[in-house]
C-alpha cells in the first residue's frame, strides 16, 4: 500500500496518495481503449507520494499502435521500450539535465518487465525509469499487452551548471 492515507476521502478508491504515477494514467489508457482508441499517448506532470517526501514526477504511459496498418508498412507496429526511452531523453534534455553522461542501468524494478526496460541516472542519482510494464502489473490494471511506460524524477535532475562559475 501506499505510505499515506487520507481520512476523509472523496471515494474509498481515492483514499490513497499516490506513490505512482501509473495506476493514474492506466485509468485514462483504458477509458480511451474502451472509447477505440488504436493508438494512445498520455503524460501527467504531478507530485508523488513517498514515505520520505512529495516528489515531483512526470509520468507517460504508451499504448497500442505507434504506426497504423498501412498498404507500405503492412503490419500495425506496438510501442516498445525504446519509444518510452526516447519520450524519457527529450524530456530529459528539455529539462536541463546532462543527458550526454546518463547512465544506463537494466530493469527498473517490480512494476517493470525484467527484461524490457532500465532506468537512467547520475551515480546513485535515478532520474528515471523506463520500459514495458510487467505483465502482471499491466493485466491488473487492465492495460493492453506490451504497454510501455516512464517516470522522470524531476527533483533528481542537476543544477545546471552556469557558464560564469565555468570561467572563474
Amino acid at each position: 500500500g501506499a505510505p499515506h492515507v487520507l481520512a476523509n476521502p472523496i471515494s474509498e478508491d481515492m483514499k490513497y496518495m499516490r506513490p505512482s504515477m501509473i495506476p493514474g494514467l492506466a485509468a485514462a489508457v483504458r477509458r480511451n481503449a474502451d472509447r477505440g482508441a488504436s493508438s494512445i499517448r498520455l503524460f501527467e506532470v504531478g507530485r508523488r507520494y513517498l514515505a520520505d517526501a512529495e516528489r515531483p514526477t512526470v509520468g507517460l504511459l504508451l499504448a497500442g499502435e505507434k504506426a497504423p496498418r498501412g498498404w507500405q508498412s503492412g503490419k500495425a507496429r506496438p510501442f516498445d521500450a525504446y519509444d518510452a526511452k526516447a519520450e524519457v531523453l527529450a524530456l530529459l534534455d528539455a529539462a536541463g539535465a546532462p543527458v550526454g553522461n546518463l547512465q544506463l542501468g537494466m530493469g527498473a524494478g517490480d512494476t517493470w518487465h525484467p527484461g524490457r526496460s532500465a532506468t537512467l541516472g547520475l551515480g546513485k542519482n535515478l532520474l528515471a525509469a523506463f520500459g514495458e510494464l510487467h505483465p502482471r502489473i499491466a493485466k491488473a490494471l487492465d492495460l493492453p499487452a506490451g504497454t510501455v511506460a516512464a517516470e522522470i524524477y524531476l527533483d533528481a535532475i542537476p543544477e545546471a551548471r552556469s557558464k560564469e562559475r565555468a570561467r572563474q
